[in-house]
């Protein structure tokens, strides 16, 4: 019998056509396929379209990585270690994700889990619904990873497993996988599999999505601290390129808060160009609100999400009538402002936010301004929440994290970004009496009487500051041995920097990043052994003012190094010069190693 999803249509599964049945690779084929995995805590993932074109939209997974998503699924249900746990599975919005959610149905069942499938549904949605009663929730995805992509992200209570947890679970994997049974055990626990409860579990999807919309819904307004007459009083174009958040999700929400919107792509599946929500990927959107605000100046605000739905970032208009772009870092900057100075207006003690490392300082410049703390951690949301609940445990009040380079803030009691926090944030600025003008005043900007998003955003201090998706952040190394690598750009470092002491910069520090952890300190020494977190130079000038910043760090999700530099002020010059010496000392390293 076949069931489908009654918000798309879409094919979920048929219990009695097993995936697994004819999945019989061979030893070489599953560790050729283990080559191509990155397991951390941002999430498992590898190109899981047959033909291993990141790019293709085939809804084929190989027999290989069939088996392989089969025994990530046995690992997760062993490293639970509960007797018949609750758990909770969705997917994005990818065409793959309807094979691995059923492989992963399966297996689950037949190790006596109760499941509960949402099919599509975004990363916020099952993380927030997964506080309902589950023990754990295992969701299907790559996030912003282009469309050949998928992955799987694991967690409970509402939060993805911190480092330490997901290297808890790798040595299970590992150990199962490299076993010669490995397909073996798969295709066994899917044909034993308990086809009944298979189907039960499909026949209650329809009423499970409406239990956590319903859920989701009551969650964000919790997480804004509104209440019933909050609203959203102005248009907003919501350009979904077919992820998973336009599966019963956004444009119900923001209808229901008083919100005009103007949806393009909203369908899932319906994607339109590449899956991050970076530059030229926002023109559609942009190009879309600059034509709406033209005939019905309410819309103001647009939005394009990510595939899981997580990350999303934003365009607005300004009063020449135009739409332009914010960039991930003034993003979060815009948010985090906003919030931050509720806390701060309503008299919370002792404010904080958390942030990683790549985040601009601009963040930092504002928390002064605001009498708020700074705590930072490594790339990774887990290490940012994680970092947030040891804060709040010493006493501080933590309303919002979040990595600046992705964009939008996680609030609490959230332990993922969400695009809707966002703009509940903004609309903040609307419905919160007194919020928009003491704002203002904080900034040192002139009050207003009428509120404006174009006033709040030109307030924010000025930094120039890399994109993180931009071709420039990006290097491809041969070097696997991340410390060897950082040895090697420390030596470099060192023999160049005097003759980079210019545009007023007098001193530099080292601030090296592992998990939860922030060091000062230049050298092995503090840092462990094969650390895998990142690296940050910040610059100071004579009177220790900040000045600039220069990062490198491993990707925790492609197989790629990213460097940036954060300059303050509008300092293109300096930025282009501190960036294109980062790269080339990273470069540079990396040829040393291998030579």
């Amino acid at each position: 019998m076949k069931f489908f999803d009654n918000a798309t249509g879409f094919f979920i599964a048929d219990p009695s056509v097993n995936p697994l049945k004819d999945a019989n690779p061979s030893r070489k084929e599953i560790d050729e396929s283990l080559k191509g995995y990155i397991l951390s805590a941002s999430g498992w993932r590898a190109v899981f379209a047959e033909s291993k074109d990141e790019e293709d939209r085939t809804s084929s997974v190989s027999p290989a990585d069939r088996v392989i998503t089969a025994t990530i699924a046995r690992a997760f249900v062993k490293y639970l270690s509960r007797l018949r746990p609750r758990v909770l599975l969705g997917c994005d919005a990818r065409p793959t994700g309807e094979m691995l959610c059923d492989i992963v149905a399966r297996i689950l069942i037949a190790l006596g889990c109760e499941v509960t499938n949402l099919y599509i549904s975004s990363a916020p949605e099952i993380m927030a619904y997964s506080n309902a009663g589950f023990d754990a929730f295992f969701y299907i995805s790559a996030s912003h990873n282009p469309i050949g992509h998928n992955g799987f992200k694991f967690g409970y209570r509402g939060g993805v497993c911190n480092k330490e947890e997901v290297d808890s679970v790798i040595p299970i994997f590992m150990e199962m996988i490299h076993s010669e049974d490995a397909a073996a055990v798969a295709r066994d626990l899917s044909a034993n599999m308990d086809i009944d409860a298979y189907m039960e579990v499909l026949m209650k999807h329809d009423v499970a999505k409406t239990a956590a919309f319903d859920y989701y819904k009551a969650f964000v307004m919790r997480i804004a601290t509104a209440n019933k007459l909050f609203s959203i009083p102005f248009g907003i174009v919501a350009e979904m390129n077919g992820s998973a958040r336009s599966a019963f999700v956004d444009i119900p929400y923001l209808n229901r808060m008083g919100a005009k919107v103007w949806a393009v792509n909203a369908y899932p599946r319906q994607i339109a160009h590449a899956i991050v929500p970076e530059g030229e990927n926002l023109e559609l959107c942009r190009k879309t609100l600059e034509t709406l605000h033209r005939n019905d100046s309410d819309y103001i605000l647009g939005y394009v999400p990510d595939n899981d739905g997580d990350r999303g970032n934003f365009v607005y208009t300004r009063s020449d009538g135009k739409a332009y772009i914010l960039h991930a870092q003034d993003v979060f900057a815009l948010v985090s402002t906003i919030d931050l100075a509720h806390q701060v207006m309503t008299g919370d003690s002792s404010p904080a936010i958390i942030v990683n490392g790549t985040t601009s300082y601009r963040v930092d410049d504002i928390a002064a301004r605001l009498g708020v703390k700074v705590f930072k951690s490594d790339v990774g949301e887990a290490n940012v929440v994680t970092l947030a609940d040891r804060v709040r445990r010493a006493g501080n009040q933590v309303h919002v994290c979040g990595e600046g380079s992705n964009g939008g803030i996680i609030t609490h009691p959230a332990r993922v970004r969400d695009p809707m926090n966002s703009i509940m944030s903004i609309a903040k600025l609307y419905s919160i009496p007194g919020l928009y003008n003491f704002l203002l005043g904080k900034l040192g900007v002139k009050r207003t009487k009428t509120v404006s998003l174009e006033a709040i955003i030109d307030a924010l201090p000025k930094y120039t500051t890399t994109p993180a998706f931009s071709k420039d952040a990006v290097l491809r190394i041969r070097c696997a041995d991340f410390d060897a690598l950082k040895l090697a750009y420390e030596e470099l470092f060192l023999s160049e920097v005097e003759s980079h002491m210019t545009d007023g910069i007098v001193r530099w520090e080292a601030r090296q990043y592992e998990g939860t952890e922030e060091t000062v300190g230049f050298g092995p020494e503090y840092r462990k052994e094969n650390s895998t977190g990142g690296y940050k130079i910040v610059f100071y000038d004579k009177d220790d003012n900040f000045v600039a910043y220069i990062w490198l760090s491993k990707s925790k999700t492609e197989p790629v190094m990213r460097v940036m530099a954060d300059v303050k002020g509008v300092n293109p010059e300096l930025h282009d010069k501190l960036l294109s010496w980062q790269r080339t000392l990273v470069q540079r390293a990396d040829e040393k190693i291998g030579n």
